[in-house]
């Protein structure tokens, strides 16, 4: 079942032509943070509330914190909303905007 769940994503993203960087022939090399990240990005709200049976919560919520939620102004929206429905911020604006000015912040101290 987890497979068929993860082909499903997969083939929803290579359809949008998502993968367009990939060997999309070699799924398997495909990493569950990569495909987590391009749902989150790319595919819609029923999509994304499969990526939590399949991979479970820390796992989605670590490769949104690392990956998805630092792009900045492009996805912020979409962050803001992710920040409130998924992971139950408070203040999901103020969440987003702390998380965006901590990779920042890596970033030049790097």
């Amino acid at each position: 079942m987890n497979e068929d769940v993860r082909l499903h994503l997969f083939r929803k993203l290579k359809e949008e032509n998502c993968f367009w960087s990939y060997d999309v022939s070699k799924m398997d090399e495909i990493s569950d943070e990569a495909l987590i990240e391009h749902v989150l990005l790319y595919l819609d709200i029923d999509d994304i509330d499969l990526l939590f049976p399949l991979f479970g919560y820390k796992k989605v919520k670590r490769v949104w914190l690392d990956r998805v939620a630092p792009q900045g102004e492009m996805f912020r929206q979409y962050n803001i909303l992710y920040a409130w429905y998924y992971f139950g911020a408070k203040r999901p604006e103020a969440y987003v905007k702390s998380i965006e000015t901590r990779h920042i912040n890596r970033l030049f101290a790097a």
